[in-house]
């Protein structure tokens, strides 16, 4: 199943909502959602007009996002943020990579480091000892000045899609991975594995000399890219299990208890947010009621090309929600 853009989502309801969209004409990533009152909204790629700005710089930084988060009693992952030497000597602060090396000693390894300000998966390592955290900073400080410490929550990866009072969407979110025939390596797998997910419409920025395969291979597995798994045999490549770094999405909308759905609709409505992407770890059985989970992100502008590739029902699921925006924004007052 090919993807479609919002963009392309937007012009095939826009009869059905009674507006028009104007479309940017070079890449059709960006429009004007005109209605016949002249009222007119605005959109990039999947941010849209639903959200409040402020509301939704909170959400694009994650140390802002995990105050106000465990602030009002959501539990969080223990972390801290940190400064690149030249965000130090701006800010006059002391929170440096040295100093990042002794807060994850105190958290104990493995450490999960990201970009305060990251999104799709870029720069999230997971650092396995002292001296490869020294080495991850060094790579996620050249393209960020501010980066997260956080501690290795174990458990399965759920995405929660909330529009208002509405969970319209749930899923899994699994790591990339590749599955061996007893034939090819490790290497040939990940260019078999990310042809087949191009041909769906699926970019994928991820080459094999990624480090991050490097290191998950190294440490987690004790094999490296020339390995050939046996038949059916799963490697996971990556230890993020963002859709858009090649992960796998599993569709839970129909079997996620309702206390889940409850306790999304509330944090999006604590943060301030319309639509927001909620995602969070648990080790519990979330067909059953809500226990334990571990808030890692809340998202103001959720991407949802990959999952709507996983059936016609998840596409339909899009269009819905795609299509409930576009209706608020129509009856929305101001």
């Amino acid at each position: 199943m090919k993807i479609k853009s919002t963009a392309q989502i937007f012009k095939t309801l826009a009869d059905r909502v009674g507006c028009e969209i104007n479309l940017e004409p070079s890449y059709e990533l960006a429009g004007q959602i005109l209605f016949p009152d002249s009222r007119k909204f605005y959109f990039k790629s999947t941010s849209l007009d639903i959200n409040s700005h402020g509301a939704s710089e909170v959400a694009k930084d994650k140390g802002y996002t995990r105050f106000f988060m465990e602030g009002m009693g959501y539990k969080i992952p223990h972390g801290s943020a940190f400064f690149s030497d030249y965000w130090c000597g701006v800010n006059e602060a002391s929170n440096n990579s040295e100093a990042a090396l002794k807060f994850a000693g105190t958290l104990g390894y493995p450490v999960i480091v990201k970009p305060n300000s990251g999104s799709k998966g870029r720069d999230v390592f997971k650092a396995y000892n002292k001296e490869e955290l020294r080495e991850i900073l060094k790579i996620v400080f050249e393209n960020n000045n501010v980066v997260l410490i956080e501690e290795y929550i174990a458990g399965a990866d759920y995405r929660l899609v909330v529009l208002n009072n509405e969970v319209m969407m749930a899923y899994q979110r699994l790591p990339l991975a590749v599955v061996g025939d007893g034939i090819d390596n490790i290497a040939t797998l990940f260019d078999k594995k990310k042809t087949k997910l191009q041909n769906m419409g699926r970019k994928i920025p991820i080459e094999i000399s990624d480090e991050r395969i490097g290191s998950r291979l190294n440490n987690f597995h004790k094999i490296d890219i020339n390995y050939i798994p046996k038949v059916g045999e799963e490697v996971v490549l990556l230890d993020n299990a963002n859709l858009s770094s090649g992960g796998e999405a599993v569709d839970v909308t129909q079997s996620i208890h309702e206390s889940y759905k409850n306790i999304a609709v509330k944090l999006t409505k604590d943060m301030g947010l319309h639509l927001a992407g909620v995602d969070f770890i648990t080790t519990d059985d979330i067909t059953k009621t809500l226990q334990n989970p571990v808030f890692i992100e809340i998202n103001s502008s959720p991407g949802l090309a990959h999952y709507q590739t996983l059936s016609p029902e998840s596409a339909s699921r899009v269009e819905d929600l795609y299509y409930k925006i576009l209706l608020e924004l129509k009856n929305r007052a101001f």
